[in-house]
């Protein structure tokens, strides 16, 4: 029987704080795909999810055989919503990963409470799969060194952690929130569903620009540096996927500047599929992250929305903000701009017009199929369950 056989053959528990899909979805959906043979999901709700509920999905097979939720939707202010979780997930771990083979919690209290319970449990790996990390996480000092101490206890006594980036686990250590000799990590990156050949007809002086429209977060950019664009390529266009509270703003912004013919605004799409149709047919793809905050998250994070870029094959200009950015441009996928409208517009007219253009759709390509969900899952997965666990950076 082959690795892959072996890892399909344990059973698996997720507990994700879910608000948006993220890494922990993905792992449900390799699970589903790969048709793992025993698997449990329990979404516990957080941050904009408006469902109240614990939802816990049961798998087999890769197939849903059963799907339950708490008998409480509760919404609670943030203090007492992560206590209530914290006991949730004490009970759950009890009650649905009893001799588990692995255990992996998306975030640091989900993961406290695993490890609490894991004389009684029997669980055989727990893994801290941690997302994203500031600085400072909460104004407030006694919810700070609340935070940082469940961070601490959760990964010293998990089996594993998966950081996104090795800067989000190295700043821990330098800051002296985690002693380096006691956690045993291993990156697990942000990946994507890569497409198997860059598309044939590519609208290459489009534009396109997917996530969230918040001014100050990249908005107030758009139209000055369309303007800007269009006095070097006039037949640019701007493509925008994406909601937020300033969509409106943007609209109305864009008709009274005269720019109707110069944007697609199609503002949130519900099914991803139709969102990468319209990216992979652009040029040119944006990310615009603030670098005027020093305790961002973008900081020491692996954007998803660089990877779903890198899985259509898009060059991309992009602040020097998220660790990601420096290797795309060794890798020579794209640029590095200030937060400016002017020099956005400058970095963007110089991949479009670039003679290796073709050239960095492929590199970008390549990287895509790089960070494939399945080869990091995979890799992951053999690693924690049939390597000698020590601390390393992850390859694909």
């Amino acid at each position: 029987m082959g690795m892959k056989e072996d890892i399909l053959n344990k059973k698996i528990v997720i507990f994700s704080h879910y608000a948006t899909t993220g890494a922990c979805e993905e792992l449900r959906e390799f699970l589903i795909e790969n048709k793992g043979r025993d698997f449990i999901y329990v979404a516990f709700p957080f941050g904009s999810n408006k469902n109240g509920f614990i939802q816990t999905e049961f798998y087999r097979e890769g197939v849903l055989v059963k799907s339950d939720r708490s008998l409480f939707g509760l919404k609670l202010p943030e203090p007492l919503a992560y206590m209530k979780d914290f006991v949730y997930a004490l009970l759950y771990s009890w009650r649905y990963a009893r001799g588990a083979d692995a255990l992996v919690c998306g975030d640091n209290l989900l993961t406290l409470a695993c490890v609490m319970m894991r004389a009684v449990t029997r669980v055989k790996k727990i893994v801290y799969y941690m997302i994203d990390y500031t600085p400072v996480r909460y104004a407030n000092r006694i919810m700070n060194r609340i935070y940082y101490f469940v961070d601490r206890q959760a990964a010293h006594r998990a089996d594993a952690v998966w950081p996104l980036t090795k800067d989000m686990i190295e700043a821990r250590f330098e800051a002296g929130h985690l002693k380096r000799d006691r956690v045993c990590w291993s990156v697990c990156p942000y990946g994507c569903h890569a497409l198997k050949d860059i598309p044939n007809k590519i609208s290459r002086n489009n534009v396109v620009y997917m996530g969230d429209i918040v001014h100050d977060k990249g908005a107030e950019l758009f139209i000055p540096m369309m303007k800007a664009l269009k006095k070097n390529i006039p037949e640019a266009k701007m493509v925008m996927v994406g909601g937020g509270h300033d969509l409106d703003k943007l609209r109305n912004d864009i008709k009274e500047a005269g720019l109707e013919e110069s944007f697609v605004v199609h503002g949130f799409i519900k099914s991803f599929s139709d969102v990468i149709d319209i990216l992979k047919n652009c040029g040119v793809a944006i990310a615009p992250y603030y670098p005027h905050d020093k305790n961002n998250f973008t900081y020491f994070s692996d954007p998803g929305k660089i990877k779903v870029y890198l899985g259509c094959g898009l060059p991309i200009v992009l602040t020097d903000v998220p660790p990601i950015a420096k290797v795309l441009v060794e890798k020579g996928v794209g640029n590095t701009a200030e937060f400016d409208a002017d020099d956005f517009a400058l970095k963007v007219a110089e991949v479009m017009q670039d003679e290796k253009y073709l050239t960095m759709r492929e590199i970008s390509m390549q990287m895509g199929h790089e960070f494939e969900w399945n080869k990091i899952f995979k890799s992951s997965l053999e690693a924690l369950f049939f390597s000698e666990y020590h601390t390393k950076e992850y390859s694909a």
